[in-house]
C-alpha cells in the first residue's frame, strides 16, 4: 500500500515538472526568432535603403597631381624641398646649375651693346624693359595653365563661382602687367631713335638676350601653387633633362571625392543631394558634402578595332553589380590638414526627406566613423 502511494506521488511530481517545463520559454527558440526578425529588418533596410540612402565603400579622395618638369636641362645643384613636404606657391623646389646660362646672358648682353654702338644708341633701358615684358608673358602662361584646371572644376560644380572669380582676377592682373610692360618697352624703343628702333641687329640681340634671361630664370624650379611635394627621389648632381619629370606635386587648392556607386543605387540619386563622407585619414569625424555629377559610362569593351568582342564570363552564380563614378564635393573641408590624394572614403547619400531611412543612415555613419579607427 505504501509503495503504491509513493509511486503515485512520484508520477504526480513528474507530471508537475513537465507542465512547468512546458510553461518555461524556450530560450533558443526565442533567440532564433529575434535573429530572424533582425535579419528581415536588415534585408528590408538594405533593399529600400539602397535606393533612398545609397552607400559606397569605394570612395577616393582626389586632388590635382602635377608633374614637376624642368624647362631647361642641366645638373641639379641645389634641392630646397624633399619628398612629402608642404610648399607655398612660388617656393623654389630645386635649382639647376646656372653657370652655362649665366654665360649665355653675358654673351647676349655683349652682342646687344655692340649692336647699340653700331647705331650710337644706349640699349640698357630697352633691354630691361624687354626682360620685364618677357617675364610678364611667361607669368601669364603659368597662371593660365593653373586657371584652366580651376575653370574646368567650376563647370563641374566642384568649386564655387567666387573661387573661380578670384582666379579670373589673378589672370586679369597678369594681363594688365603685360600691357604696362609693353608700354614701357615701346617707350624705351622710341628713345633709341629711328636708327636704333628698327635696327635688325638690335632687335635680334634683344630677342637673344630675353631668351637667355628666361632660361636662366627657369633654372630655379618653383611650386606652381600651394601644395605638397609627394615624390622626389633625386639628389644633387642628378642630370635633369628638359621635359623629364623630376617630382610629383599635389595641389592643396581643391579636393574632392570620387565614389563608385552600384548601378541599381543610382535611380533616385541626383545633383546637389547631400552626402556624409567618412575618411580613413580622419577617423571619428564626419564631413558633409553634396553630389556634383553622376557618371554616365564606364569602360568595359577591351577588344581592339577590327576584332570580335569577347563576352565576359561570370565568375559566380550571381553577377557583380556594375559601378559608376559619382563626383562629390566637401561643404567645409580643411584640406591643408587632411590632404591624402587617393585616400579611401566611405560615403552615404540622402536622396530626399525620408525620416526613417535617413535616421538609419545617420546611425550607420556614426557606427562606421568609429569603426574606421580599427579598419
Amino acid at each position: 500500500m505504501t509503495d503504491k502511494i509513493t509511486n503515485e506521488a512520484t508520477r504526480a511530481d513528474t507530471t508537475n515538472t513537465e507542465v512547468e517545463n512546458d510553461n518555461k520559454p524556450d530560450f533558443a527558440q526565442r533567440l532564433s526568432k529575434i535573429i530572424l526578425i533582425l535579419a528581415a529588418l536588415y534585408f528590408l533596410w538594405y533593399v529600400i535603403g539602397d535606393r533612398l540612402t545609397p552607400i559606397s565603400d569605394q570612395g577616393r579622395v582626389r586632388a590635382f597631381v602635377i608633374p614637376i618638369v624642368p624647362q631647361v636641362s642641366g645638373q641639379i645643384s641645389k634641392i630646397y624641398i624633399g619628398g612629402d613636404k608642404r610648399v607655398k606657391e612660388g617656393d623654389i623646389l630645386f635649382e639647376i646649375d646656372g653657370r652655362d646660362y649665366n654665360l649665355k646672358v653675358e654673351d647676349a648682353q655683349a652682342k646687344l651693346e655692340m649692336a647699340g654702338q653700331d647705331v650710337g644708341a644706349s640699349t640698357a633701358a630697352v633691354a630691361a624693359a624687354k626682360a620685364r615684358l618677357d617675364k610678364a608673358e611667361a607669368d601669364l602662361v603659368t597662371k593660365e595653365m593653373n586657371a584652366s584646371r580651376i575653370f574646368a572644376m567650376e563647370k563641374e560644380g566642384i568649386i564655387s563661382g567666387s573661387d573661380a572669380d578670384r582666379t579670373r582676377g589673378v589672370i586679369t592682373q597678369a594681363e594688365l602687367e603685360i600691357i604696362n610692360a609693353k608700354a614701357a618697352y615701346e617707350e624705351a624703343q622710341q628713345k633709341l631713335g629711328k636708327a636704333g628702333q628698327g635696327n635688325p641687329k638690335i632687335q635680334a640681340a634683344l630677342v637673344e638676350l630675353s631668351k637667355a634671361k628666361l632660361d636662366l630664370e627657369r633654372t630655379k624650379v618653383r611650386a606652381p601653387s600651394d601644395g605638397v611635394i609627394s615624390y622626389a627621389k633625386v639628389n644633387v648632381g642628378y642630370y635633369a633633362a628638359k621635359g623629364q619629370q623630376i617630382m610629383s606635386f599635389i595641389s592643396t587648392q581643391y579636393v574632392w571625392v570620387e565614389a563608385a556607386f552600384k548601378e541599381n543605387s543610382l535611380g533616385n540619386l541626383k545633383k546637389d543631394d547631400s552626402v556624409d563622407i567618412i575618411l580613413d585619414s580622419a577617423p571619428g569625424e564626419v564631413f558633409s558634402g553634396s553630389v556634383i555629377s553622376i557618371g554616365f559610362g564606364v569602360s568595359f569593351d577591351k577588344s581592339k578595332p577590327g576584332e570580335l568582342p569577347t563576352p565576359e564570363n561570370p565568375t559566380g552564380w550571381m553577377k557583380d553589380p556594375q559601378r559608376f563614378t559619382v563626383i562629390l564635393k566637401f561643404d567645409n573641408y580643411d584640406h591643408k590638414k587632411l590632404l591624402r590624394e587617393g585616400g579611401q572614403a566611405d560615403v552615404i547619400a540622402y536622396t530626399g526627406s525620408h525620416f526613417i531611412f535617413n535616421s538609419l543612415g545617420k546611425l550607420w555613419v556614426w557606427v562606421n566613423t568609429y569603426l574606421s579607427y580599427v579598419f
